[in-house]
């Protein structure tokens, strides 16, 4: 059974839930996450704090996606296996499957690194590790293109953890690039976008991340590496929360003008 989130507010719920006949018409949001116990980001904090309906879904533990029609809007976050992985992973196969039905059903999405890849791969891009093997692992800056428009006007420093890019879906418009990846967000419409970092983690939830890796068999930072990482999640806050703040108030206004009938 999904996970009841019970420290949200009461407008968040498990998709399991029947949804009131009266409010099968306002808008809600699905925030797909590959692992649990951090919703305490800030797509998490924002749905909140400004009173917007959302349900969370954790495939990777065993949920089942639900009728994407349901939703205005889908949130496909990051996670620890490749975009590559529906061979072995069952849920990573469900989930292409259904950010294709999103794709179909017009539905908005905002893939945020592994999310990102997923919906690039749906769109028949490659996703593939950094021709050096490099991981991009830290706080780095992403800068805007000539194509960005309002989408990212200023370079932002944000929190990158990842060894695996996308390539341009065909038709996108690259948004975003980034010195060691440089295809760093992509638009397919203006309410259908992926990013290759991660906005989503404040000092919080960077925190969670920093404990479990500590346990990882591979790829375990360092404590000088995790203290300089808190410091930078600290000094970049309030800028990364301001740009987010303006990617989601965007995204989710006039939330049923692009819904398919």
């Amino acid at each position: 059974m999904p996970a009841r989130m019970t420290d949200m507010s009461s407008t968040q719920r498990s998709f399991s839930q029947p949804v009131a006949e009266d409010q099968q018409a306002l808008p809600r949001f699905l925030l797909v996450k590959h692992s649990t116990g951090w919703n305490v980001d800030r797509c998490s904090a924002w749905m909140q704090e400004n009173g917007v309906s959302a349900d969370w879904c954790y495939p990777a533990s065993g949920d089942t996606f639900p009728d994407p029609t349901g939703y205005t809007g889908v949130i496909s976050f990051g996670g620890a296996v490749s975009a590559n992985d529906d061979k072995t992973e069952d849920w990573i196969r469900r989930e292409l499957d259904f950010i294709e039905s999103c794709m179909k059903h017009d539905l908005r999405f905002f893939g945020i690194c592994l999310g990102a890849q997923l919906l690039a791969r749906v769109m028949g891009a490659r996703v593939t590790p950094h021709a050096d093997a490099i991981r991009e692992v830290g706080f780095c800056r992403v800068d805007p293109t000539p194509a960005s428009g309002g989408f990212l006007t200023e370079p932002l420093t944000v929190m990158q953890w990842h060894s695996e890019g996308f390539d341009m879906p065909s038709g996108a418009v690259h948004t975003a690039s980034g010195d060691v990846f440089p295809n760093q967000a992509y638009h397919l419409s203006e309410h259908v976008f992926g990013v290759q970092f991660h906005p989503e983690v404040n000092p919080a939830t960077l925190a969670i991340w920093h404990e479990r890796n500590k346990t990882r068999p591979v790829n375990v930072l360092t404590e000088q590496q995790r203290q300089s990482q808190m410091q930078d999640a600290h000094r970049y806050d309030q800028s990364i929360t301001r740009w987010l703040d303006s990617v989601l108030s965007n995204w989710t206004a006039n939330p049923l003008s692009n819904r398919a009938d």
